[in-house]
């Protein structure tokens, strides 16, 4: 039997290495945000789509960094896409880990840094489990290449968990004992004043709204994410997912065209893919895990109108459940299969 539990989020399975790397889809910024709360709730993304793009989010050592010297205290910092102008410096302690640093492009500012040195943002708190939730101030030292003056920045964070349940995404199958956490950060700097000969510089407000489910058991990152950030008046939403999509405006394969997989469990590590064209078309075929990796390409090219038929060889896959994910020129079907 599944057990399925509240998880709970602790230092070892939440704080990411030197190294580590993790490769997210890029989903539509029209998607709608699943606000059920509670225990053991669904968490319904079937809708979810993508446009095909993907990004990656780095964990390095600070010390590689330009800005090291100004956080020496870091443990890790990241990025997305190895984005020198967008690095966040983490310091990790026994039961929390803390941002000491941002470094930003920001909009109509240019390059810019922050530096908690008063006090630190607690970004996350440990053990933390379904219920939890705190609050945290922190301030430092905003600067600019393009000002001659420093400026006080002030902030605050809540963390909450406020929900933990089984995730519906596309494709895959659910991801039950998912723990949902949302964190609101609000941060202002303080007026600069440049006068008489420059106009002054009003206090910039940094603010950010982000929903992520974990399953600390399958992976330190979240599995989805909705961020929304709005930097000086410059607003941005961004929505990733750990798990492929489908893509935006893809329909789904008319429920009389026919597609069968025999034998389903496979036999003799194959299985017989068939389907009928109503014209020559581009077919690609992939096979994904439980949880929505990629194991297999298994045919990409162009059929004749009519019957179709592939022989797909498992033997380089262990026993258990996949979907196949068929594309027919842009309609979508995905199958399961069972691989003995």
């Amino acid at each position: 039997m599944i057990a399925i539990a509240q998880p709970t989020i602790t230092r070892a399975n939440f704080v990411p290495g030197t190294g580590d790397t993790q490769l997210y889809y890029i989903a539509d910024t029209n998607s709608v945000l699943d606000n059920s709360i509670g225990a053991n709730v669904v968490f319904n993304y079937n809708a979810l789509r993508g446009y095909g793009q993907s990004q990656t989010q780095y964990f390095i050592d600070p010390s590689t960094t330009a800005n090291s010297g100004d956080f020496p205290t870091a443990t890790i910092t990241d990025t997305t896409d190895s984005l020198a102008g967008n690095l966040r410096y983490n310091e990790d302690f026994t039961d929390s880990i803390c941002t000491i640093g941002v470094v930003l492009d920001i909009n109509n500012i240019g390059a810019a840094m922050i530096k908690y040195d008063n006090n630190p943002e607690s970004f996350m708190k440990f053990p933390f489990n379904y219920g939890d939730s705190y609050s945290d101030s922190y301030s430092g030292v905003f600067s600019s290449p393009l000002i001659a003056l420093t400026s006080t920045a002030t902030g605050t964070v809540t963390v909450t968990a406020d929900a933990w349940g089984t995730l519906k995404l596309p494709i895959i199958a659910d991801i039950d004992s998912v723990i949902r956490v949302v964190r609101v950060e609000n941060l202002l700097t303080d007026t600069i004043f440049l006068q008489p000969f420059f106009p002054d510089i009003l206090p910039i407000p940094i603010n950010a709204v982000q929903v992520s489910y974990y399953k600390p058991s399958l992976s330190k990152n979240p599995l989805l994410s909705f961020v929304t950030g709005d930097i000086n008046g410059d607003t941005s939403i961004n929505v990733i997912s750990q798990y492929p999509l489908y893509g935006v405006g893809i329909e789904e394969v008319n429920q009389n065209i026919t597609i069968s997989l025999s034998p389903n469990p496979t036999n003799n590590n194959r299985t017989l893919l068939a389907f009928t064209l109503k014209n020559k078309a581009m077919v690609d075929v992939t096979i994904f895990n439980h949880v929505g990796q990629i194991v297999m390409k298994a045919f990409n090219g162009r059929l004749p109108q009519g019957k179709n038929k592939l022989n797909v060889n498992t033997s380089a896959l262990r026993s258990g459940i996949y979907y196949i994910n068929i594309n027919l020129d842009n309609k979508v079907v995905t199958k399961k299969l069972i691989i003995n």
